[in-house]
């Protein structure tokens, strides 16, 4: 039988970031792979500047998450930022570049941040034969967080616990037996029944898979900021006789 970590997530408010185009964040309605991993890296303190290591975490791990809610609700709200006005004799390569080039040069705009609200999920997660840290000393990190926690932006802390536990079976076993143990009695009004699921793991088959779709929130260079692309799948929780 494989083994999970599985915890749960709920805030009143998450913000998820999609690919930022224009002036306005979008949010996705569950936690993108590089979320969920950094969240665990910040737990295990791993630091933002330590590129072999990130590189090598974010590697050797599986993702599965049940959103039990996917926060209907959601809100917007705006941030002025600092841009450098359009002049074409300077280039800029960097964030730095833009302020400090040629501060005479920047203006401000106005931008768009989503946020979703009463969101609730349960996540999962496996590790390949080579991963830099066992399930056991994530879920002791869960526990006793090196950096604060919170869901996509440090404005979304969180509300609950994530009672990390581990379990082993199959993701459609372990997935149910979260159900019954993580769910506070709180949070069933926002359960609504959610039965769809979303995981990375090519081999998994005890989920009946509907669809698969490239994303690209596999996080390749936190320095430079680079991402790159993974299939995703999805499909229904089956009930267990």
């Amino acid at each position: 039988m494989k083994q999970y970590l599985v915890f749960q997530l709920y805030a009143p408010m998450a913000s998820w970031g999609e690919e930022a185009v224009g002036e306005v964040r979008h949010t996705a309605a569950i936690p993108t792979r590089s979320a969920i991993l950094g969240l665990l890296a910040a737990a295990l303190g791993i630091y933002r500047d330590e590129e072999e290591r990130l590189s090598s975490f974010n590697q050797h791990y599986h993702l599965a998450v049940r959103p039990l809610s996917t926060g209907e609700r959601w809100l917007r709200d705006y941030h002025t930022v600092s841009v450098p006005r359009e002049n074409k004799k300077y280039r800029y390569y960097t964030r730095r570049d833009e302020l400090c080039l040629a501060p005479d040069e920047v203006g401000t705009i106005v931008t768009q941040r989503e946020y979703r609200c009463d969101g609730y999920w349960h996540v999962a997660v496996s590790a390949t034969q080579h991963a830099p840290v066992a399930l056991e000393a994530i879920q002791v990190a869960l526990l006793a967080p090196h950096f604060p926690l919170y869901l996509g932006r440090k404005s979304c802390p969180l509300a609950l616990p994530l009672s990390p536990c581990l379990m082993s079976g199959s993701l459609n076993q372990v997935f149910l037996q979260a159900e019954r143990t993580l769910v506070a009695s709180e949070l069933t009004i926002l359960t609504q029944n959610q039965r769809y699921c979303y995981w990375d793991d090519p081999e998994e088959t005890s989920l009946l898979q509907q669809e698969q779709q490239y994303c690209h929130h596999q996080s390749v260079s936190r320095r430079r900021w680079q991402f790159g692309s993974y299939i995703r799948y999805s499909g229904i929780l089956q009930e267990m006789e």
